[in-house]
């Protein structure tokens, strides 16, 4: 597993369409809540209108305001791009990702080591306050293999 850090960049305002739950890390671990989400969302997404990427998924976390532990429960959403929220269908959650400034850290290596690239990210301190950070998974064909790439984008206080 490697990581690298990339310098901040812009990105504009991502409309996705995808399923949530609140869960702690600690119990998705123990569920594979985000790994059941992220199956059945393969399984529909052909179901989802003005999809943008036929491959790409985004994993969003949205953070409580408590200090993170892996035993306090955060909001996941497992989505994919859209152009618009005209036709969703139901059972889905709609979610903008705001446009802003961003650190992209890439994890290089299976995701099941993803862990360690988070460790990593709080131990250099890198958007330590945000409300959120979300992944973007290039191939979910690819994850555990140890060529796979994952991208963590970090919003930063502007």
């Amino acid at each position: 597993m490697t990581m690298e850090q990339l310098q901040a960049l812009e990105r504009k305002e991502t409309k996705l369409v995808g399923y949530t739950a609140k869960v702690s890390l600690n119990q998705d671990l123990e569920n594979s809540i985000v790994l059941g989400l992220r199956e059945e969302l393969v399984g529909k997404r052909q179901d989802i209108a003005n999809r943008l990427d036929d491959n790409g998924i985004y994993l969003v976390q949205v953070y409580s305001e408590e200090e993170w532990t892996p035993d306090v429960p955060f909001v996941s959403i497992v989505a994919v791009e859209v152009s618009d929220f005209v036709h969703i269908p139901e059972g889905f959650v709609r979610h903008t990702l705001p446009a802003g400034k961003y650190v992209k850290v890439t994890h290089q290596g299976p995701e099941s080591q993803i862990g360690e690239t988070y460790d990593s990210i709080r131990e250099q301190d890198i958007g330590s306050s945000r409300a959120f950070d979300f992944e973007y998974w290039t191939n979910i064909d690819l994850l555990e293999h140890e060529g796979s790439t994952i991208d963590i984008y970090l919003p930063l206080e502007t």
